[in-house]
């Protein structure tokens, strides 16, 4: 009888600690480290729109943290930076288009026909669509031009960026 208590005993302490070390991981680690990029480029009335600009950039670090703040997990989602207004940075899942263009306060106006190209397919409700790895993006805001499409930000100039990127 003692022998089956402490074997019960042990056997609760052992599922406990499991079960705990589970939670933690689960609760305080992320389940994997999300960190891709993509590119794109949106088209208003024709004309390329360009957000290399400072307001459209996130000025701190990817993944990092100041003392004593949370992240923002709307702007680890989706966000730009060092300048370049091409590829697009994700840190966050479930990362969609309308993420992006919420964090640099990019207006979308539903008021014109709003046409999206994912790799050159044309895509339904483009701003819903998730941000994927590598995937090259056009949005033609207005009249489309498929002509453009032979502009698009290309795999190997995300690589280009990945490679150069100082923050990240």
């Amino acid at each position: 009888m003692k022998q089956k208590t402490i074997i019960f005993l042990l056997l609760f302490v052992f599922v406990i600690l499991v079960g705990s070390l589970f939670a933690y991981f689960k609760l305080f680690k992320k389940a994997k480290d999300v960190h891709y990029h993509a590119g794109f480029q949106v088209y208003v009335d024709g004309k390329l729109q360009d957000f290399s600009g400072a307001k459209y950039m996130l000025v701190k670090p990817c993944g990092k943290e100041e003392k004593g703040q949370e992240e923002d997990e709307q702007l680890e989602k989706a966000h730009l930076h060092d300048g370049v207004g091409d590829v697009v940075h994700v840190e966050a899942e479930g990362a969609k288009w309308k993420d992006l263009f919420q964090n640099i306060n990019f207006n979308i106006s539903d008021k014109k026909q709003i046409t999206g190209y994912v790799n050159r397919k044309k895509i339904e409700n483009i701003l819903d669509y998730p941000i994927k790895s590598y995937d090259s993006v056009v949005i033609f805001i207005g009249k489309a031009d498929e002509k453009l499409l032979k502009n698009s930000v290309t795999k190997k100039r995300i690589i280009e960026v990945e490679k150069e990127n100082r923050n990240c």
